[in-house]
């Protein structure tokens, strides 16, 4: 008789072990949607990060070629100006 207690009590002690393990493993099992919607956000952060370096690139190059075309602009006028005998105001700084 003794050993039918001893029995139960080992089979309710580890029924009572698996439910508490299986109840804590739940709660720090996380959700995989909530990953998958973390990381395709992150992917799109990265994206769009991309795209902006690209925009400034472009934007960048724009501005390089502008003051290129006002600088041969600038050139000519100053030449022509100085052929012709006409005094201009001196050239404003440059601004890199």
């Amino acid at each position: 008789m003794n050993s039918l207690v001893l029995r139960r009590f080992l089979v309710l002690q580890t029924i009572a072990l698996a439910t508490f393990l299986s109840s804590a493993c739940t709660g720090s099992v996380p959700m995989p949607s909530s990953d998958i919607s973390s990381g395709q956000a992150i992917i799109d952060l990265g994206n769009a990060l991309g795209q902006l370096r690209e925009d400034n690139a472009l934007l960048q190059a724009d501005l390089d070629s502008l003051r290129a075309v006002v600088a041969y602009q600038d050139s000519i006028v100053r030449q022509l100006a100085a052929l012709s005998n006409v005094s201009m105001r001196p050239s404003p700084a440059v601004v890199p």
